[in-house]
């Protein structure tokens, strides 16, 4: 595996990625209802393509070329906006690669709104629970949690 900067062409793989993680990984964590919301079938990966050029965002690409995780970030705000990691690949490292990838290019207070699911990760990477927050998404509140690390 190996990490490498977001390009324009990974696009469509990365919604359909991020689609089939929420629904994989983040199904014991929320409802049919908040899945739906988060993770609609009809993501456009034109908008992504938008949303990660604007940031520093990379990929995780495994041995056989697929994309098997990817994460982006606000540098100049110091926030990782988005990680998610293949449902298969869950455990094995990917999230914590794309992790300290993202954090060597911040210095400062690093802070990350972690799903019901991811909160345990960011805890055992050095994160540290701020505060409870929902966020609206397609008219469905969902709860994550503001969470902190400095360096």
């Amino acid at each position: 595996m190996r990490i490498r900067r977001y390009g324009l062409s990974d696009a469509a793989e990365v919604a359909e990625l991020f689609r089939k993680t929420v629904w994989e990984v983040c199904a014991s964590d929320y409802t049919y209802q908040e899945l739906s919301a988060w993770a609609p079938d009809d993501i456009d990966p034109e908008i992504w393509a938008e949303r990660f050029s604007d940031q520093y965002s990379i990929v995780a690409v495994a041995d056989d070329g697929s994309l098997c995780g990817f994460a982006s970030a606000s540098t100049p705000d110091r926030y990782v906006d988005m990680l998610y990691v293949r449902a298969g690949d869950v455990g094995h490292g990917v999230g914590k690669l794309l992790l300290k990838a993202l954090e060597a290019e911040m210095k400062g207070v690093i802070s990350v709104y972690a799903s019901d699911t991811a909160r345990s990760f960011f805890h055992h990477m050095g994160y540290e629970v701020v505060r409870e927050n929902f966020v609206v998404r397609n008219g469905v509140r969902i709860r994550n949690w503001y969470m902190e690390k400095p360096f």
